[in-house]
């Protein structure tokens, strides 16, 4: 585009010329009339001296363009000068992508010697395929007098192959050109990329060590925390890194800790010393050894402390078992020997001392073979050896010689001690005098075989009878059939006429099974009223005939005190090897599974077992049967989790909770056994032993002080016991019995039971309002129907459902419908108790909107009401 200045110049050319034409064509005239009048002479004149005036205009506009063309190229030349000197490679672009210029820097970081004449001008192919599309649209979108700035751009360069840039766009004005043109630079960000790259390195060495990782500042405060950390606090890093100790680990522990940090900041020097961590409140510490020196800054000022911590709680247990080992082998009552692979004495204890007179300082070094009495062959000691290399073990008696001469017998129980690759390293041999280790034998013998009432074999013998009984079988080929016999309405017996005769009645009826059977078999009594029969080489049908029999002697007149002619009567199930079991414990569930189908169908009778007994309901069955026993022999224990205050943290109450301590299974959660005690129709009974048990526990409490308003214990109801007409009655008696306030007692009932609630329940809920006691909607929310029955029970208090809590920081329906719950309990009068508390943002959220009451792992797990006291209640005595 030219310059206004060149415009003006160009018009005065046109100008001149036009001056000229007409001057050419007077002149013309002139030389055709060769006279000239004088307005003629006047006019040439005229236009003379225009031409001379323009002329010199012109010459003097030429230099001033010739100025400012001299001016124009100096710029051009600063410009580039600038442009090539820039610090930054930079490229000026059009909205393509097309490069217009690039300075040094740029060409000589994108391989272009001469700039991109001559090339493909595009600057696509300097980028790479994820960053070009977001290029393209910057260049698209940069206007003039803007800027944009593209973070970790990667280009293609020459060496190396890729590097990271920054790239800052500018839009230039069209005083550049008049279509649009972008300035482009690139900072170099490479060596800060390789720097994150050092620093991701370091923390994934750093949080790949099971070893702790710490720095401190000298206030205190935590600079550094690995992952082995903050696993071990169970702590979010921002929980951690930037608090104090004492704001994640117990007071005492950051004391300890803290003052560690002062020394080394004191004394400049690195120590290494033991600490022990204390974890949660119920865990056992942690023991670590720390090895703790000082941060200096490049002026070698002291700005923190750093620390490694190495867990040896394992090595410190391992020095406790040698320890323990090592006292067990010196106080031991039993002679030690150990030897070499070759049998050399390396080591003996003082039993073994005193047991052969034989002192350490004697022994050491001499073969076992000094022991030898003679009194053994051979073979006897090959065996042993043989025993010893094929199964690293061999027990048995052995006479062997004092160091007096005298002869004396011992038990001896050798084992070989093998390394990985089971070579021998050492052989360690136990003695003990074989006159008391029979004694012993023999009276654990009976004790552990035989049941003591009726003298009949006991579980433990019975299992080894039909364990060999089983093996013969194998070998045989033969068959053999195993009754379970279980007596009928034997509870009633105990309860009405008392133990004594229930154990006259278990004597009586040993003593009938055992006159009814053959020398072979076996009657043994594996429970209490529970027998069964090994019947060797009997067939189903003879198990069934000898069956008949024993029901038939079973049912003759027995004189018990208080029912002088009473008759027995028993359920039987009998199983036949190898079709209806291939193992003892098999053999014996299929047997047990057919007698208690004989007891529901009406008992008194004998069923063989078949296989549509073996389904997956007889596990329902088996449970039903141990539920009931259970409830006989006060296997139920309640647990008490605490209720607190979401505000402050305070116990505010507890909620009892059933456990069953299952023989066999341990501690069984009530979600295997709740639903089969209903069908079975156990759960009113199982309730009411709760009720009596957490009542009599909490008035424990109170009379100690431990217990008081307006702390509440929650205790679960079954809907239908609201069917009662007696419930009232039952509970204030047991609230009389127990000295408690009915405000102490609050009954939840769950969601899903009101729905169908009848007027006799409703009538029986005000009742227990009326009366104090507090009545809770349980597992509130997942009933779908309830909102609207909402305002029509007499209920005081709301417990949002565990689902909820636990999705309403993820799922905003969820975050919804707890916010609308708390509201529209609030709106009703109603207080909100929230299950299922796990974190503490959870706990907070819950405060904000308005919840009074937590529950949840957060703040405590079920307990015994022994750990409970000690944990929750203030002056409980410790265990």
């Amino acid at each position: 585009m030219s310059s206004p200045q060149q415009e003006s110049t160009q018009k005065k050319t046109e100008r001149l010329q036009a001056l000229k034409e007409r001057a050419r064509k007077v002149l013309g005239q002139y030389q055709e009339s060769d006279t000239l009048n004088r307005a003629e002479a006047v006019e040439v004149t005229r236009l003379l001296e225009d031409l001379r005036i323009y002329q010199v205009e012109l010459e003097l506009q030429n230099d001033e363009l010739r100025a400012a063309q001299m001016t124009a190229e100096q710029a051009q030349r600063s410009y580039s000068t600038l442009f090539d000197q820039m610090p930054l490679p930079a490229l000026v672009l059009d909205t393509k992508g097309m490069v217009d210029e690039s300075n040094e820097l740029a060409s000589a970081l994108l391989g272009v010697s001469d700039g991109f004449a001559g090339v493909d001008g595009r600057f696509w192919r300097r980028l790479s395929k994820p960053d070009r599309a977001r290029v393209y649209v910057a260049l698209r979108d940069v206007m003039p007098g803007q800027t944009q700035v593209l973070e970790r751009v990667q280009l293609l360069t020459k060496d190396p192959p890729t590097q990271v840039f920054d790239a800052h766009l500018i839009g230039l004005s069209i005083d550049y050109k008049l279509d649009r043109r972008i300035l482009l630079l690139l900072v170099d960000r490479s060596v800060e990329q390789a720097r994150d790259k050092e620093q991701r390195l370091f923390n994934a060495l750093l949080d790949a060590t099971d070893n702790f990782i710490f720095a401190t500042g000298t206030d205190g405060r935590m600079l550094l925390a690995n992952q082995a950390v903050l696993s071990f606090m169970q702590r979010a890093r921002a929980q951690v890194v930037g608090q104090r100790r004492e704001d994640f680990m117990s007071l005492h522990d950051a004391i300890v800790h803290n003052e560690a940090d002062q020394k080394v900041l004191q004394t400049r020097q690195p120590m290494i010393a033991e600490q022990v961590i204390h974890m949660q409140p119920g865990n056992t510490p942690a023991d670590f050894l720390t090895h703790r020196f000082p941060l200096l800054d490049a002026s070698g000022q002291a700005y923190g402390v750093g620390g490694i911590s190495t867990n040896v709680s394992a090595l410190k247990n391992h020095q406790r078992q040698i320890l323990l080992s090592e006292s067990v082998f010196m106080s031991s009552d039993e002679g030690i020997i150990i030897t070499d692979p070759q049998a050399r004495i390396i080591r003996v204890n003082p039993a073994f001392s005193r047991m052969t007179g034989f002192s350490l300082e004697t022994v050491l070094g001499q073969n076992t073979r000094i022991l030898k009495s003679g009194r053994h062959s051979v073979s006897f000691y090959e065996g042993l050896w043989k025993s010893l290399q094929q199964k690293h073990h061999w027990s048995g008696e052995i006479n062997n010689r004092r160091a007096d001469g005298s002869l004396f017998t011992v038990w001896c129980n050798i084992n070989a001690v093998c390394d990985e690759h089971g070579q021998v390293l050492h052989y360690i041999g136990l003695q003990s005098d074989v006159t008391e280790l029979h004694e012993a034998q023999l009276a654990l013998q009976r004790q552990a075989s035989y049941d003591s009432l009726t003298g009949l074999p006991n579980r433990h013998l019975f299992n080894d009878r039909i364990a060999q009984l089983v093996a013969h079988a194998v070998r045989q080929q033969s068959v053999f059939s195993l009754l379970f016999i279980d007596l009928d309405h034997f509870k009633e017996v105990n309860d009405t006429l008392g133990h004594l005769v229930g154990d006259i009645l278990l004597r009586t009826v040993s003593e009938r099974l055992q006159q009814g059977v053959r020398n072979e078999d076996t009657v043994a009594r594996i429970g209490g009223d529970e027998f069964v029969v090994l019947l060797p080489g009997t067939s189903g049908e003879g198990a069934k005939s000898l069956a008949h029999t024993l029901l038939n002697r079973l049912r003759e007149p027995v004189m018990l005190a208080g029912a002088s002619s009473y008759r027995p009567m028993a359920s039987m199930g009998s199983a036949v090897y190898p079709q209806d079991g291939r193992t003892p414990d098999a053999l014996l569930r299929s047997a047990d599974m057919a007698m208690y189908r004989a007891k529901l169908s009406g008992r008194n009778r004998m069923l063989s077992y078949t296989a549509d007994m073996g389904t997956s309901t007889d596990l329902a069955f088996n449970i039903q049967t141990e539920l009931a026993h259970g409830l006989v022999e006060q296997q139920f224990r309640v647990y008490f989790q605490p209720k607190c205050s979401l505000l402050t943290g305070e116990l505010v109450g507890a909620e009892a909770l059933v456990r069953w301590e299952r023989p066999g299974h341990g501690l069984t959660l009530p979600g295997l056994f709740i639903g089969l005690a209903e069908k079975c129709g156990l759960l009113t009974e199982l309730d009411h032993w709760v009720m009596q048990d957490a009542l009599r526990q909490l008035g424990e409490w109170c009379q100690a002080g431990l217990w008081t308003a307006p702390m509440r214990l929650s205790i679960n109801q079954n809907v239908a016991d609201l069917q009662k007409p007696d419930l009232l009655a039952q509970i204030s008696g047991l609230l009389h019995k127990n000295a408690l306030q009915a405000d102490l007692l609050e009954l939840e009932i769950t969601e899903d039971a009101l729905l169908e609630h009848t007027p006799e329940q409703l009538a029986r809920l005000q009742a227990l309002r009326d009366m104090g006691v507090s009545v809770a909607i349980d597992d509130f929310g997942t009933g779908y129907s309830s909102l609207s029955y909402l305002r029509l029970l007499p209920v005081s208090v709301i417990k949002i459902d565990r689902s909820f809590v636990a999705s309403m920081l993820t799922d905003d329906n969820d975050a919804v419908l707890v916010r609308t719950i708390i509201d529209m309990a609030h709106d009703l009068g109603h207080s909100l108790v929230a299950e299922g508390i796990e974190t503490l943002p959870q706990r907070e959220r819950l405060a904000a909107l308005g919840a009074e009451v937590g529950q949840g792992y957060l703040f405590g797990y079920p307990v015994s009401a022994q750990e409970f006291a000690v944990r929750w209640l203030p002056c409980a005595p410790a265990p």
